[in-house]
């Protein structure tokens, strides 16, 4: 069995300087957390008001004190096409306060392209719905609370999925396309290989966004939900019939992510090669 292994995890991968357009990020994170509110008001209403009364005490307490009443110049139009985060401006103002503050960018910025460091960055994306995850705990109960995420997680995939999307034939060339080498390797290292028909597993070796996290977040469930739950359903992207079976989680504090994509096609045996399986993979190198 071919094992290839593809990525260079660098010793300068979370300080290296990454250039971004603040106002596209925000956007980008802001529309997702409009439906997030927006599924929650529709499946909780009950429990609404007082999640979001939560919320706005925990962004208070996350922010530094001259960030709580922040005023960004770009708040209006970031809301404009986003109605549950403008019915909610006060929890609205704190949440985008709190992302800039953890791309570290000065309070009340204008939105300008700018160079932030890469370990922030990743945390802009992992921070703030880590916090809201745990804030639905504390206001729900924890079994409900992770039940509802869940379905967000799966539903907001599929509100986000092209249906004209280009779908792949088989998992080979999902397989090939993986481990043909790049010109600058991909800051994750990931082993891969094939091991049957329509049965593609790779050992993630790495995971930048758990790296940036680090200790900062310290529940270890919250961040597998938070940074894995999604690809579950992500990974249908390259088609209807591709289920993804996951068991190790370097979220969970395993060493490695185990992951293998099953194509439905052909394999509708669905059974995870055991821990020995992915313990002795021996990679070839990029």
């Amino acid at each position: 069995m071919k094992f290839v292994k593809t990525g260079k995890y660098r010793e300068d991968t979370l300080e290296r300087l990454v250039e971004i357009e603040p106002l596209e990020e925000l956007h980008n994170r802001l529309k997702r957390m409009n439906y997030y509110l927006g599924f929650v008001k529709e499946h909780k209403p009950d429990v609404f008001p007082e999640y979001v009364n939560n919320l706005v005490v925990k962004y208070q307490d996350l922010l530094e004190d001259k960030r709580t009443k922040a005023n960004l110049p770009d708040l209006d139009e970031l809301v404009s096409e986003n109605p549950h985060l403008k019915e909610q401006m006060g929890f609205t103002r704190l949440v985008v306060n709190y992302i800039i503050q953890i791309l570290g960018l000065p309070a009340e910025t204008k939105l300008e392209k700018v160079k932030v460091v890469n370990r922030n960055y990743f945390r802009s994306w992992s921070h703030h719905n880590y916090y809201n995850l745990q804030v639905l705990i504390e206001t729900m109960g924890k079994a409900d609370a992770i039940a509802l995420y869940k379905r967000f997680v799966t539903y907001h995939t599929l509100e986000e999925r092209d249906p004209n999307r280009k779908t792949s034939d088989n998992i080979e060339t999902i397989y090939e396309k993986a481990i043909k080498p790049k010109e600058v390797p991909s800051d994750w290292e990931i082993v891969h290989t094939m091991i049957g028909d329509g049965k593609y597993a790779f050992r993630n070796d790495t995971c930048v966004f758990l790296n940036a996290i680090g200790d900062s977040l310290s529940d270890s469930e919250l961040k597998y939900y938070v940074c894995c739950y999604g690809d579950y359903e992500k990974f249908k992207n390259y088609h209807d019939s591709i289920i993804l079976t996951m068991e190790h989680t370097i979220a969970q504090g395993d060493p490695y992510c185990s992951r293998v994509l099953h194509d439905t096609r052909v394999d509708w045996d669905l059974r995870h090669p055991p821990k020995s399986f992915w313990d002795s993979m021996n990679p070839e190198t990029e």
